[in-house]
């Protein structure tokens, strides 16, 4: 009976370029509407310039987008928002907003391509609530970083970053997480937000070796309000990772 041999490719470095958040502070704030606008006053149409940068091709992957819109409330309040993609409803939800108060919106929107048009509406039921801020960022999920060599011996995610930095404004981090390593499509329990090395990972078609942790394995196609009295943007984003490091097992 013959003897498998297992052969090592070579050492595999895929660096992973994330694109600067695209952000706008409107000079004067909005008033915003005490019914649903129309044309939403959030919106961006995804562009392949907006995506990260792969070093190394890599084999299926799911883009996801971070976006925040914000403003305040002068008189104590309830807060409308709703998310829409290529035009469709995507997820709706209130929350409530005290007297001079800052809120941010902050929603995920799961499985994105180039030229999805992706959309916040914003409404208040007073008529001295505005709106002053956006914000946009494209990360990317579930990769699998060779395609028909699936098993990483070993697998070295060696860069780690927090995504994104928002400067505009005055902003303050709520949370940050890091994202989760996977084995056959298990998950490790483990959330990464420094390097980490693993003997192996299996990567299979559902997760990959990873899932962000905001828009992939929390709420993805949801929003979070969080407000506060002094900082605008108030947000939370993921550890993202920027370089990983492996060797493929081909049997």
């Amino acid at each position: 009976m013959g003897r498998l041999t297992p052969i090592f490719t070579s050492r595999k470095l895929l660096n992973i370029t994330y694109q600067s958040p695209s952000e706008t502070l409107l000079p004067t704030p909005e008033t915003l509407p005490t019914t649903e606008p129309a044309t939403p006053q959030v919106g961006y149409i995804v562009g392949s310039g907006d995506l990260p940068a792969f070093g190394l091709s890599v084999y299926p992957k799911v883009w996801v987008a971070l976006i925040f819109g914000a403003g305040k409330f002068v008189t104590a309040g309830t807060l409308s928002w709703r998310m829409k993609k290529n035009g469709s409803s995507v997820n709706t939800g209130t929350a409530s907003v005290a007297a001079n108060t800052f809120y941010t919106v902050n929603p995920r929107f799961y499985d994105i391509a180039v030229g999805d048009v992706l959309e916040i509406a914003l409404w208040s039921n007073q008529t001295d609530s505005n709106y002053d801020y956006k914000a946009y960022q494209i990360q990317a999920s579930r990769i699998i970083v060779m395609g028909k060599i699936r098993l990483l011996c070993p697998c070295n995610f060696s860069g780690v970053t927090p995504a994104p930095v928002l400067t505009q404004g005055n902003p303050s981090l709520s949370e940050q997480w890091g994202f989760y390593p996977y084995h056959c499509d298990t998950i490790i329990l483990l959330n990464i937000s420094s390097a980490k090395t693993f003997e192996s990972l299996y990567a299979k078609d559902t997760y990959g070796i990873l899932r962000l942790y905001y828009a992939d394995y929390n709420t993805p196609n949801n929003a979070q309000v969080l407000t506060n009295a002094t900082y605008r943007p108030r947000y939370n984003r993921n550890f993202v990772p920027t370089q990983i490091v492996c060797r493929g097992l081909i049997i």
